[in-house]
């Protein structure tokens, strides 16, 4: 069947960096010189991904090095997703937790790299991202500081936590159940609203970032966009018979059609926009206004219209790349992409 898209309406507009394109080029000049896309099937999939006009969306306002900066960690860590998905790492939950823990060993506080010489009894994907990763982090560490780079290594570390929960549920044919999918996937995309940090040149202060009305504006935008990568997604994962996807998991709990299940996610994504556009017009309040340093507001502000630049960019981003693409070969054969 063709899935019918439910409509998704965001009131916010949509903008592009003037460096789409430079980006674009970078990125994929980034993972062909640390050999993440080993083959030319991986190679095509980063290119139809257009991480680079996703990146130019979401922080439509970054300097040229800063996007270019925020364009390769999301094309490193999808490409790392990618592998934990779709090879039979992702089926392996031991494994791949040992990937993760050697991955979390590399993002030190004090933003160093530690410099160590490939083993030959790790696993190839930990050879390959070794070099890149430290690339990142030392790219990072002029923008950040030790406080921000332990949090951006504590939400990598619960996105590695999901992926080695849903490599249990691949192992043993495990369906999750609603409420617990929604609760494990709502991790995936904090570490990419921690760069918006990156490009603006402002960290939000701790005593904001722990707020319940902050937590709860990075998180419905979250739900909002990673709900919404379920539905463009649904059909590539059915295909490859992985239920960690809303829609499936939504069909599995009630019972129903594809299409009924899609229709139902969407009114749940709708739900969760319009949470997060009435939080990100109000935020901060009246009350909080007034008790925070003046300094803060301008660049609280730009930080909360970066939130939204996501939300509007990953939505307008989902209809030009080619990455859910059900009907490239290697979801159709259910062979998934060439390990490393």
């Amino acid at each position: 069947m063709t899935l019918r898209m439910p409509q998704i309406r965001v009131d916010f507009p949509t903008e592009l960096s003037p460096f789409r394109d430079q980006v674009e080029e970078s990125t994929r000049t980034f993972v062909r010189r640390f050999g993440l896309v080993p083959d030319e099937v991986a190679r095509r999939h980063h290119e139809r991904s257009l991480l680079g006009t996703l990146m130019s969306r979401a922080y439509p306002h970054a300097g040229r090095t800063e996007l270019a900066l925020v364009t390769d960690w999301i094309s490193c860590m999808l490409v790392l997703d990618d592998q934990f998905d779709e090879t039979d790492l992702g089926k392996d939950p031991e494994r791949l937790r040992a990937v993760c823990r050697e991955v979390l060993g590399w993002l030190t506080p004090d933003g160093s790299v530690a410099e160590a010489a490939p083993d030959a009894a790790e696993h190839s994907v930990v050879t390959a991202f070794r070099p890149a990763f430290a690339d990142l982090w030392r790219r990072t560490r002029p923008y950040t500081s030790d406080a921000w780079r332990t949090r951006l290594a504590g939400h990598i570390g619960a996105f590695f936590d999901t992926c080695a929960w849903e490599a249990e549920n691949r192992l043993t044919g495990r369906t999750p159940e609603l409420d617990e999918y929604i609760a494990m996937r709502g991790r995936a995309l904090m570490p990419y609203l921690d760069l918006i940090e990156v490009t603006t040149h402002f960290e939000i202060p701790a005593e904001i970032y722990r707020l319940p009305v902050f937590t709860e504006l990075n998180q419905s935008l979250s739900d909002a966009d990673l709900w919404t990568n379920d539905l463009f997604s649904c059909e590539k994962e059915a295909l490859l018979g992985d239920p960690h996807n809303l829609v499936v998991v939504h069909r599995h709990a009630h019972g129903t059609d594809l299409q009924t299940a899609a229709d139902a996610v969407g009114e749940m994504v709708q739900g969760r926009v319009t949470t997060f556009t009435d939080l990100s017009r109000t935020f901060p309040d009246t009350p909080l206004r007034d008790s925070l340093d003046p300094s803060l507001l301008a660049p609280l502000a730009r930080h909360v219209a970066g939130l939204r630049s996501w939300l509007t960019g990953q939505l307008r981003w989902r209809y030009e790349t080619r990455r859910f693409d059900p009907t490239r070969p290697e979801v159709t054969s259910a062979a998934g992409s060439t390990p490393l």
